[in-house]
């Protein structure tokens, strides 16, 4: 059972200081030849080029990177929440489908944002669900450690994933209304939790899929597998 609903709306900003010297590549395996320097300074984000080489031996190289023109300094850039909704007898995933002008397309996600400047990780995924979907989550079951990098060969954006309950018969969640930014179309989508994978390989044909949440739903599907597999292995046994 899929539920679509349809809506407008974002844009958050960060905060922090450019990370453009050499101090930053103190561990760095290669040799780092020089100051790294922005070659591209855009409202958002920047272009960083890195001259290194692997020895002296070898041929110089250059590594292009994006990066967001202010980070934050201990926190990751941004949080992805994994809402589960129980409604009616039954557990849904709420996730969204939204435009995402980059690739000129509709993805599937998990509802994120960035962090803003004085918000916690935890605080910012609440806003985050409350804003994309119109849910209030009911508890917060854990929340990731460090920082987890999105595309770490191309940029140091990262992101920590929030683990969320909400109650679908609490009075907040009865007709959950979104409140979008300007700069956001969304649709919310609930999906039953046992019917992840299968809805994943279907619609991954009409829409984009972020690589997070299809390997989520793959590893969703083989940890059932392996627990089939070991209650049929004690089963043999006896």
């Amino acid at each position: 059972m899929v539920i679509v609903i349809v809506g407008q709306g974002a844009n958050r900003w960060t905060f922090g200081e450019e990370l453009n010297n050499l101090d930053m590549f103190a561990g760095c395996p290669f040799k780092v030849l020089e100051q790294p320097k922005f070659v591209y300074d855009g409202k958002w984000l920047k272009m960083r080029e890195v001259r290194f080489r692997k020895s002296d031996s070898l041929p110089e190289q250059i590594w292009e990177s994006v990066h967001r023109r202010t980070v934050p300094i201990s926190k990751p850039d941004g949080v992805d929440v994994l809402a589960t909704l129980h409604k009616d007898g039954k557990k849904y995933f709420i996730l969204i489908k939204q435009y995402r002008i980059p690739m000129a397309g509709m993805c599937l996600e998990f509802p994120a944002g960035l962090i803003d400047e004085g918000e916690t990780v935890e605080a910012a995924g609440l806003r985050e669900l409350k804003e994309e979907t119109g849910y209030t989550a009911t508890k917060v079951l854990s929340c990731t450690k460090g920082k987890q990098g999105l595309s770490p060969g191309l940029s140091d954006e990262s992101v920590n994933f929030m683990m969320v309950e909400v109650d679908g018969s609490a009075p907040e969640n009865r007709n959950p209304k979104q409140n979008l930014d300007d700069g956001e179309i969304i649709e919310v989508v609930l999906v039953e939790c046992d019917r992840l994978l299968p809805y994943v390989e279907l619609i991954c044909t009409e829409v984009y899929v972020e690589s997070m949440l299809y390997a989520f739903a793959l590893g969703m599907n083989y940890a059932q597998h392996f627990l089939r597999l070991q209650i049929v292995i004690v089963m043999f046994d006896r």
